[in-house]
């Protein structure tokens, strides 16, 4: 019976030595074919809508071993293609993948809910196509899906067809798509970057887009600032840790990554928290491995005691490192005691956690460990961070590293080689500025225009007296200077 026709069905009941007979109805609830492509109304970006797709592919990483991901697209043709080596399926493992609501999936895996591949094909195009195979397979399993063929049939089937195989071992779903754009690469490159850092750094996953590699990005944190986090909520384990962001962010891109089996659900959560800007340099991370989350992935369910607690908990843990972030945005006042409290408890902490939790903390900056605190510039739309540190006579006088960060614009971290013979100066400001200077406008200048523009702003940045203090002061204590350092310049000329 289809299309909500109701049935009947006798019933006999036996009480005793007595039985009645009771006709009892039944309706028809088969979902109408539309609900397949109604599912890929989810709002998903199409960075959010890739991202379920390469949790698939991590999901179907050998044991122990490193998935590859391999992202293409096509502005020109309108397609964008996911292809992995991981396990590949067989025919019945491709034909129940295609099933909406069915997981095999355990909880350590980060698919769960049977929705993640059709909500994310859908939702970035009515037709596509999944080819996959496996190791000990001869035959590529091919399935098509075209909305429109798919609704006029009225039924829920899909033809799956098989070809010689092409591959060693594998999946590739290429999905014919409106919503692919020319600034696609950037917006893919960091989301993707950020939401998979924790299988990038630990080499479970080597990414790339049209060829060219997605690294992990992390926000550039200042590490003597951040508080390992580890303990119970209602039974339930919570660990991470929070931190002070090196540059200050007034745009609300601060708070915590909420982070589930390694992969990051929520960006910029202030949780435990109020958003303000005297709170604007917190940031951490919270890994809640068995907290449930939507059927989408994209939250974490809030409305119950165990989150409320939770909220109460971090509020209480993290309350060192906002003493901290509040005297920094007063100029002029610095809680050394807080800083104190902050390197007693990240002892202890450290001494609890063993070496498998070493993933939870963020990976330190590759400067050397006599480097200075971070003194942050903004020259125009150029944001850039300088340290400085002891290199060695033969190194360089200065170093930069380009940070690439999710929201902000990209971060220029520059480093003063104090062991540089140019460092005889009296005055140590009057270097970082000219280096400061001079990366600045090799990034924004054409080449004849370089001896002219690094003039102009050389004399920009001395001319900033609070500049150049935080500039000694960050060299004299060895760590971020008391007050905010964020100067907004604009760039002469």
């Amino acid at each position: 019976m289809i299309g909500g026709a109701v049935g009947a069905t006798i019933v006999v009941r036996f009480s005793g030595f007595t039985k009645s007979l009771e006709i009892m109805h039944f309706a028809d609830i088969t979902p109408d074919v539309s609900l397949l492509a109604k599912v890929g109304q989810s709002g998903h970006s199409v960075a959010e809508a890739v991202a379920e797709l390469v949790d698939n592919a991590i999901d179907a990483a050998p044991e122990g071993g490193r998935i590859e991901v391999e992202i293409e697209y096509s502005t020109k043709e309108g397609w964008i293609e996911i292809r992995d080596d991981g396990s590949g399926m067989n025919r019945a493992a491709l034909a129940d993948a295609l099933v909406l609501g069915l997981s095999g999936k355990t909880d350590g895996e980060i698919g769960r809910f049977g929705l993640g591949l059709k909500t994310a094909c859908t939702s970035l195009g009515s037709r596509f196509q999944i080819i996959t195979t496996t190791d000990d397979s001869k035959v590529d399993w091919i399935a098509d899906y075209d909305e429109e063929e798919f609704l006029s049939s009225g039924e829920w089937m899909l033809p799956i067809s098989r070809q010689k195989s092409t591959r060693v071992r594998g999946t590739r779903i290429r999905i014919y798509s409106s919503r692919i754009y020319s600034g696609l690469s950037q917006s893919l490159l960091r989301n993707l970057g950020s939401t998979f850092r924790h299988f990038i750094d630990d080499d479970v996953l080597h990414l790339s887009l049209n060829g060219e590699t997605v690294e992990a990005v992390h926000q550039e944190v200042d590490q003597e600032s951040v508080l390992p986090l580890e303990g119970s909520v209602l039974g339930h384990q919570v660990r991470g840790w929070v931190g002070l962001l090196v540059t200050s962010s007034q745009r609300g891109w601060y708070g915590f990554s909420l982070v589930r089996n390694r992969r990051v659900i929520r960006r910029h959560e202030k949780l435990g928290f109020r958003s303000h800007p005297s709170t604007a340099r917190v940031v951490g991370e919270l890994h809640l491995d068995d907290l449930p989350v939507n059927n989408l992935k994209t939250d974490f369910i809030r409305e119950t005691e165990t989150w409320h607690a939770l909220e109460r908990w971090v509020s209480e843990q993290i309350e060192p490192v906002l003493a901290v972030s509040r005297s920094l945005a007063h100029a002029g006042t610095f809680d050394s005691g807080a800083r104190a409290a902050i390197a007693e408890e990240r002892e202890r902490i450290l001494a609890a956690l063993g070496p498998s939790e070493a993933h939870l903390m963020p990976p330190r900056r590759p400067h050397s460990a006599s480097s200075s605190g971070a003194v942050n510039i903004v020259l125009g739309t150029m944001h850039m961070v300088h340290y400085f540190e002891a290199a060695g006579s033969s190194a360089p006088h200065c170093r930069e590293e380009a940070m690439a960060r999710v929201d902000d614009p990209d971060l220029l971290v520059v480093s003063t080689n104090t062991d540089h013979p140019a460092m005889t100066a009296s005055d140590p400001s009057i270097i970082a500025c000219h280096n400061l200077a001079e990366v600045a406008t090799l990034r924004m200048a054409d080449p004849v225009d370089f001896i002219p523009r690094k003039g102009q702003l050389l004399s920009l940045l001395l001319e900033q007296k609070p500049v150049r203090r935080a500039l000694r002061l960050s060299l004299k204590v060895g760590r971020a200077a008391p007050t905010e350092a964020i100067r907004e310049l604009s760039a002469a000329g």
